[in-house]
């Protein structure tokens, strides 16, 4: 996955803020979705809840609804595209 060509983001003070330049419209993001969209380029679900088992103190479980919930949003708001 990647970011959607129509997309601006950047980090200020730990969040991500992501633009879609497309509507206008602005997401703000908290830390644990904000690691996620970091880490979102050229993985899959499956690699993105790997690697957040191995950096916090999370059970495999709880990764993959929080990364399957995150990505949900993504395609919704047209934000993520396939790679």
């Amino acid at each position: 996955m990647r970011a959607a060509s129509q997309v601006a983001w950047q980090i200020i003070d730990g969040e991500a803020i992501l633009v879609d330049l497309a509507s206008g419209k602005t997401i703000g993001l908290n830390p644990t979705a904000t690691w996620l969209w970091s880490h979102l380029e050229g993985r899959d679900a499956s690699e993105l809840a790997d690697e957040m088992t191995s950096s916090f103190d999370v059970d495999r479980s709880d990764a993959e609804k929080d990364v399957d919930d995150f990505l949900r949003l993504l395609r919704e708001r047209k934000l993520i595209a396939e790679s």
